[in-house]
């Protein structure tokens, strides 16, 4: 009982996202103007369909920029007064729409766009009295629409850059967030692999909010893309030097060194917190015109360290000379975004458009049918969830019989777990909203009420949305319950019926979630498995491309691939955590799996930093082409009945290294004794700090590749039936 009361107390208070007060007070001023004009024009029930398509509208929370954000509100317009006036169609015509609504509801659910916003507008419009002007309500509900759009679009103009420049500081801080875990004496391993995936996330979300925007080839246009490498190239920079402080703590450098390290890593976090705060204020140079005094301390006792080492181990020495050019290539990638926000962000107008056409669906469709993917289970329990709803409703003449139909469109999620921690929210709000219209009604019972009602609960519910979708039911219920019948103001007996369809409705929507189709991921999971492996092997080799002299190997779209595949993996493991009885050994092992691959990308990268032009890199390209072939191998395991891999054989490539290594350091050490002078960049000390460094990285990558066999090995996923 006690761990029960804690589930629910933490379902309640769990904080989803940020509150959006300007987006309630506009979606509340889109709401209940309709409802002004036609009470005081004399014709309420007209305003309540106006209000009820502004809120089918601002209901589908359209993000991005304002002209992504016209084309998703456009979208939204259409769907309802399409879908309005298709429900409008089948009022009193309750056998009709028991066979036409789960239909649409089953599309509606695999189609992004479309969602639970056309089930919704169906079910709303099957319920007005038959008779009623099918056409007219759908015009009503298309100006509605127009009218919230219009009201969330217009202010926008004046701040069409903000989401930009948001997405742009976001990044820039997740990386300086980054960097100050680097600058402690020792990196908590746990908190590192949840800043740097806050950083790429917050990097990805910087490029797809940039692409967005319409742009030029002009300099100026083009400034948001080079800050996103600049944070990008920082980013790729940290995460190999955390690579490199691992093999250099090996080394015992002195504590002096160590100190200055951290002192300069830590300046440069702070001068990258600097320009995200300039991008957010819109430009201006945030940073002094000189490089902080810690970054020439840093590299003054990093010299003198070299100094003292030269004349005892030379890959000692080349570790504490990368370390130094790793501070240094980030420092001069910060001072260049400083240069590219000083004259401000610039971009152009941009316009609305239609989005591009999406390629290969009915092939995704044809795919996802013959698979039974989740989309497809998720698509189909809804379709038959809604249809057995609607025909009890029907045959047993419920009063207010829609709430249970909606209470299961609106709870039905495609895992067991969303929909229980959905519905369980749905069933509290529900009852306290119903509870308090139902009293506030009772002891003001007058038209300006409703609209009252209306305007705060829109203007909180909104709000207090994105926070936790609790909160949301309890203070929107009386909202949406008003506008879906507001010709027949809420009444005791009313409220109480649909508090008891909504719990009917929410048990019902958990028994379709458990009895209809499992979710059927374990079917997945060799693919998803084989596909992370090869995307991983393809990063493997474009990295080892470019060191055997293919500058143009695309390394950022191979790790982008890679990360991708992994992220579907860990998707599946939270999808079998979510099912009525988990399977923790598997889930388990599937979030190992994507740990240790998220580890080999990391040293994949951090070798790929190291590459220099004329490096003579020995057997690196082909330790990684090795690595690459044994993960191409496991997947073609995973995908064949009694296929096997065998075990990553290393030992002489790595040994072939290590002589490398040492002829390297024999060769530097006849240059230093011919007379060269210490200070000189030679190539031979570029391959020599080059090689020294990836050394390190070249054995983790050993180590994480065979790991990550195994792991994805032993007793592959998959046999179960799907």
């Amino acid at each position: 009982m006690r761990s029960s009361l804690a589930w629910l107390r933490e379902t309640y208070a769990e904080s989803e996202g940020r509150a959006s007060p300007m987006y309630g007070v506009v979606a509340s001023i889109g709401i209940a103007t309709p409802l002004v004009i036609g009470t005081v024009t004399g014709h309420p029930a007209q305003g309540g369909v106006a209000a009820l398509g502004a809120f089918f509208v601002v209901n589908t929370t359209p993000q991005g920029p304002y002209g992504a954000r016209a084309r998703a509100l456009l979208a939204a317009v259409l769907v309802v007064t399409g879908f309005s006036v298709l429900g409008g169609l089948l009022a009193g015509r309750p056998t009709l729409a028991v066979a036409v609504v789960p239909l649409v509801a089953a599309v509606a659910a695999a189609v992004p766009w479309l969602g639970v916003t056309a089930t919704l507008c169906m079910i709303a419009a099957t319920v007005r009295p038959a008779g009623s002007p099918v056409l007219f309500d759908g015009f009503l509900e298309m100006l509605g629409g127009l009218y919230v759009s219009l009201l969330m679009v217009v202010p926008l103009l004046t701040r069409r850059l903000q989401p930009l420049r948001t997405a742009l500081a976001d990044a820039g801080g997740s990386v300086a967030s980054a960097l100050d875990l680097l600058a402690e004496p020792e990196p908590r391993a746990g908190e590192w692999e949840r800043r740097r995936r806050q950083a790429y996330d917050d990097i990805r979300k910087a490029r797809a909010t940039y692409g967005l925007y319409l742009s030029g080839g002009r300099d100026d246009e083009q400034r948001p893309r080079r800050l996103i490498e600049a944070f990008a190239r920082v980013m790729d920079e940290a995460v190999a030097l955390r690579t490199l402080l691992d093999a250099v703590r090996q080394a015992s450098p002195p504590e002096e060194w160590e100190r200055e390290r951290r002192v300069a890593v830590a300046a440069l976090a702070a001068r990258l917190r600097l320009v995200a705060g300039g991008i957010e204020a819109g430009g201006g140079t945030p940073l002094g015109a000189d490089q902080p005094v810690a970054l020439h301390r840093f590299a003054r006792v990093s010299e003198e360290v070299r100094q003292a080492w030269l004349a005892d181990d030379l890959v000692r020495t080349a570790l504490i000379v990368q370390v130094r050019q790793s501070v240094s290539r980030m420092a001069a990638t910060v001072d260049g975004a400083r240069e590219i926000i000083a004259p401000g962000l610039k971009i152009g107008i941009d316009s609305p458009r239609l989005p591009e056409r999406p390629t290969g669906g009915w092939s995704r469709f044809v795919e996802g049918v013959r698979t039974r993917s989740p989309g497809f289970r998720y698509s189909t329990r809804m379709g038959v969830a809604i249809a057995v709803a609607m025909a009890l409703t029907t045959g047993l003449h419920l009063t207010h019989g829609h709430w249970l139909t909606i209470t299961v469109v609106a709870s039905l999620r495609d895992s067991y777990g969303d929909t229980v921690s959905r519905v369980v929210k749905r069933i509290g709000g529900t009852a306290i909203g119903a509870i308090v219209a139902a009293l506030a009604l009772a002891l003001v019972p007058h038209q300006a009420t409703l609209i009252v009602l209306v305007f705060a609960g829109a203007a909180l519910g909104f709000t207090v949305r994105p926070v936790n979708h609790g909160h949301w039911m309890a203070i929107a219920t009386p909202m949406i319950m008003l506008l879906i019948d507001y010709s027949a103001p809420l009444s005791w007996p009313a409220a109480a019926w649909r508090i008891g369809l909504t719990v009917v409705g929410g048990l019902f929507a958990l028994a379709a979630a458990r009895v209809l189709w499992p979710a059927g991921t374990i079917g997945l999971l060799p693919g998803r498995l084989a596909r992370m492996m090869r995307t991983h092997a393809g990063l493997a080799r474009a990295v080892a491309a470019r060191f055997d002299g293919k500058a143009g190997a695309s390394v950022r779209k191979r790790m982008e691939d890679a990360a991708a595949a992994a992220a579907d993996v860990e998707e599946s493991a939270t999808r079998l955590g979510q099912e009525p009885a988990p399977p923790e050994d598997l889930v388990r092992r599937l979030l190992d799996a994507t740990s240790i691959a998220r580890r080999l990308r990391d040293d994949v990268q951090a070798v790929g930093v190291l590459w220099e032009d004329r490096t003579d890199a020995g057997p690196l390209p082909a330790i990684l082409e090795r690595v690459a072939d044994q993960l191409d191998e496991s997947a073609d395991a995973l995908l064949s009945p009694d296929g096997e891999a065998a075990e990553l054989r290393l030992d002489d490539l790595l040994e072939e290294f290590d002589r490398h290594l040492a002829t390297l350091t024999r060769r530097r050490r006849a240059e230093l004794d011919d007379g060269v002078g210490t200070d000189a960049v030679t190539t031979l000390r570029r391959s020599l700090v080059q090689v020294a460094a990836a050394r390190h990285a070249l054995r983790g990558l050993a180590s994480d590749a065979e790991r990550l066999r195994r792991a994805v090995l032993s007793d592959a996923p998959g046999d179960a039936a799907p």
